[in-house]
């Protein structure tokens, strides 16, 4: 009995076109907060971002004019990520029962790991330069307003008024940020603990609401 014809494998389905635009994005936006983490601002160039993501120049090029857009879309990413990173922290059972050793620990996440040493990168490009300040602030701020919303509501939650609850989030915050800037050139990890460790048992002390949340 003559062999029976094999059907022609099926066609794997094309993807859509905006599949690999975004795709292509998300390589390019990894790709240059790579660089900005190797090289720093100076040494991002849209050459080196497109061979970091296996992509042509003109690829790069067709989804971002220069290195301004790259560097907005970069930080708008870096934050994007931080929110997420916030979420997951203030929505656990844990930050219920510690709010403020929730509140350090989301702090911590971002400016003890690359979003912060990424952005700071853009940040301080753009403190010379009007136009890229004028578009990576509403970025900046967005992550700020969406971030402090979360804690400041986590902080009501365990009994702060909001001018409490307001004095707490920016006391710790500014208090991280300082050490942030300080450990790129100083690696004091241990003081940098022990000093939160007291910031909480003094917030304890100081709103016991807090404190019974721990217990």
């Amino acid at each position: 009995m003559p062999a029976q014809p094999q059907p022609a494998p099926a066609t794997p389905p094309r993807r859509k076109q905006e599949d690999r635009t975004r795709e292509a994005k998300e390589k390019l936006l990894t790709a240059t907060i790579d660089v900005f983490m190797r090289s720093g601002y100076s040494g991002l160039t849209t050459k080196e971002v497109a061979r970091t993501a296996g992509l042509s120049n003109g690829a790069l090029m067709h989804h971002y004019a220069n290195k301004a857009e790259l560097v907005v879309a970069a930080t708008a990413a870096i934050y994007d990520e931080a929110i997420v990173r916030g979420q997951r922290v203030a929505r656990s059972a844990e930050a219920g029962r510690k709010p403020i050793e929730g509140f350090i620990a989301d702090c911590l996440s971002v400016y003890f790991d690359w979003p912060f040493i990424a952005a700071l990168e853009a940040i301080v490009a753009a403190r010379t330069d009007p136009e890229l300040m004028a578009r990576i602030l509403p970025v900046m701020d967005n992550y700020r307003q969406s971030t402090n919303a979360l804690w400041l509501e986590v902080f009501r939650e365990a009994g702060l008024t909001p001018k409490e609850a307001r004095l707490v989030l920016n006391l710790t915050l500014n208090m991280i940020r300082g050490m942030a800037v300080n450990r790129m050139w100083q690696q004091d990890e241990s003081h940098y603990r022990a000093y939160l460790k007291d910031w909480v048992k003094l917030v304890h002390e100081r709103y016991p609401t807090l404190a019974a949340k721990d217990s």
